[in-house]
């Protein structure tokens, strides 16, 4: 594919797009660009006229995390622009739409299944959630009462932070090994049963786990100056319009690493393709 004009063609999504871009230059890339939500002042970073022209003449596309992200980008019509050889990457890609550009003879990777990557997008969203609930609460997160919901990869990172500022930290998770991990950093655990029990103890509440556990029921439990800042994907775990009639205070928080950390999360990005590109090429040798 090294007739092709460029080397990447970066399209849609938000800051973090941009700034990826702009390090794709600094490494002496060729890189097209389409859609992006803001202008990049170096001229040797070609402007695409149309979608179409962008992918059709890049070797690598990158698109947004998630892949949906941008209205300019229609997933229907992206697959019959790809061609074979090419390589794609974005985030959150349906199977559907992987299965038909893999059956294309393009290499396709989903950023967020790499879990290098996974875990440095997981101090931009740790970092992003912390500032949300500063922003939103009237309260300093010293000394507070929190609970993190889930002991994944952001699970963990996030706890790592609460307890760095002297936050009183538990953590709800199902799996008894994983409770038992959580202990030897929080020193308090809880199991999901034991929820709605020790609900009303907490000011602030992150929740991680992408599936219903902030029902009705148990948002009743909670005290009424609790502050509910959900990072899991969407629709996330709370039920917001209860939350609303209850009136506590809930708020939904995607796109964290692009919203608080774009220019180190595009370096990551980066990082990641570059790395992927690395490991395909020398199984592909």
């Amino acid at each position: 594919m090294s007739h092709l004009k460029f080397d990447f063609a970066v399209i849609g999504g938000d800051m973090r797009q941009v700034y990826l871009a702009e390090y794709l230059l600094e490494c002496g890339c060729r890189v097209c660009k389409y859609a992006l939500c803001a202008d990049i002042p170096d001229s040797s970073c070609y402007a695409a006229s149309s979608l179409s022209e962008a992918v059709s003449n890049a070797e690598t596309v990158l698109a947004p995390i998630p892949i949906n992200k941008s209205k300019e980008i229609p997933l229907s019509l992206l697959p019959d622009m790809l061609r074979e050889g090419q390589s794609f990457f974005a985030g959150c890609i349906p199977r559907d739409f992987q299965e038909k550009v893999f059956s294309k003879g393009i290499f396709v990777s989903d950023l967020m299944k790499d879990e290098i990557l996974t875990v440095k997008n997981s101090i931009a969203t740790a970092e992003g959630a912390i500032a949300e609930a500063i922003q939103k609460s009237s309260r300093n997160l010293h000394g507070s009462r929190c609970l993190v919901l889930g002991y994944g990869t952001c699970g963990k990172t996030l706890v790592s932070y609460l307890t760095g500022m002297f936050c009183h930290v538990t953590v709800c998770a199902r799996r008894p090994g994983i409770r038992a991990e959580a202990e030897t950093l929080t020193g308090k655990v809880i199991a999901p049963e034991a929820l709605k029990e020790h609900a009303d103890s907490f000011d602030f509440i992150f929740n991680t786990i992408p599936a219903p556990i902030l029902d009705r029921s148990l948002l009743k439990s909670l005290r009424k100056q609790a502050l509910i800042i959900d990072i899991a994907s969407a629709p996330g775990g709370v039920d917001f319009a209860a939350a609303r009639d209850l009136g506590i205070s809930a708020y939904l928080c995607p796109g964290l690493p692009g919203r608080y950390a774009p220019r180190s999360s595009a370096h990551a990005i980066a990082e990641a393709v570059f790395r992927i590109l690395k490991e395909f090429n020398d199984m592909s040798s």
